[in-house]
C-alpha cells in the first residue's frame, strides 16, 4: 500500500532519485503542499511537488505504482528507465546518472553571485529551467537551509547542487567559454568536499563528466505530460 508519510529513513543507495527526494524533504518537510509517500515501508518513495514527481524504485509493487502515478496525474516524472517503462511513462531523452565521491581538495576562486545572476548563466539550451520567481526562491530557501551550493565565475559558468552532509546532486552547470565548465565542476566538487556526488547528464554530455572522473551507474529519464 502507497501511504502519505513524514519522515524519510536513513539510506544510502546509488540512487539520483532517492538524493532528489531526500534534499526535497530537508528542505520541504514543512511544508504541506510537498509531499511523500512509501509504498509497503520502502518498496518505493515518491515526492512531488507543483506537479513534478520523483519515484525511488527499490522492488516496488509496480502495479500498483502505475495505478497510483495515473490518479495523481503529475506533469512530469522522474524515474530510473525500467521504472518509467512499468508505468508507461517513457521519456523521449534518454538521461544518464554518473557519480564520484566528492575527493577534491582545495577552494577555487570564485564570485558570490546574486540569484538572478546564477539564472541568467544556467539560462542556455540544454538545461531545463523553472521560471525565474520559482528558481529564486527554491535555490534561496535551499541556501538559507544549508542544503544548496554554489560555484560561479561572472560571464563564465556556473553551477548549483542541492546537498545535505551525505550527498550532492548536481542541480544546472552551464560554461560560456572553453574550459571554465571543468572548473566549475572541480569548483563544486570541494565545496562538497567527502560527498557522494551525483549528476544527471543528456547523451551529449557523458563524455564531459566520464573525462572529469565519474562513472555511470544507470540511465534515467524525465516524462513530461503532453510532450
Amino acid at each position: 500500500m502507497i501511504r502519505l508519510i513524514n519522515e524519510l529513513p536513513e539510506l544510502c543507495p546509488d540512487s539520483a532519485e532517492w538524493v532528489k527526494i531526500r534534499c526535497l524533504y530537508d528542505s520541504y518537510k514543512n511544508d504541506p503542499s510537498v509531499m511523500f509517500w512509501s509504498q509497503d515501508d520502502g518498496k518505493c518513495f515518491i515526492a512531488m511537488t507543483d506537479g513534478n514527481m520523483i519515484i525511488y524504485n527499490n522492488c516496488a509493487d509496480t502495479l500498483e505504482l502505475l495505478e497510483f502515478v495515473n490518479v495523481l496525474s503529475p506533469a512530469c516524472v522522474f524515474s530510473d528507465i525500467d521504472t518509467l517503462k512499468a508505468i508507461n511513462r517513457i521519456p523521449d531523452e534518454n538521461i544518464n546518472i554518473v557519480y564520484k565521491k566528492a575527493d577534491i581538495l582545495g577552494d577555487t576562486p570564485c564570485d558570490d553571485l546574486k540569484s538572478d545572476e546564477l539564472y541568467k548563466l544556467l539560462d542556455v539550451d540544454g538545461l531545463s529551467l523553472p521560471d525565474y520567481p520559482h528558481f529564486a526562491v527554491d535555490y534561496c530557501r535551499r541556501k538559507n537551509l544549508g542544503f544548496a551550493k554554489a560555484f560561479a565565475i561572472k560571464d563564465k559558468c556556473a553551477v548549483i547542487t542541492f546537498n545535505n552532509d551525505k550527498f550532492a546532486i548536481i542541480n544546472g552547470l552551464a560554461s560560456h567559454q572553453k574550459g571554465f565548465g571543468s572548473i566549475a565542476l572541480r569548483g563544486i566538487l570541494q565545496k562538497n568536499y567527502g560527498k557522494s556526488f551525483y549528476a544527471c547528464c543528456r547523451d551529449s554530455v557523458l563524455p564531459f563528466y566520464l573525462k572529469n572522473g565519474f562513472i555511470k551507474l544507470y540511465n534515467a529519464g524525465y516524462w513530461v505530460k503532453n510532450k
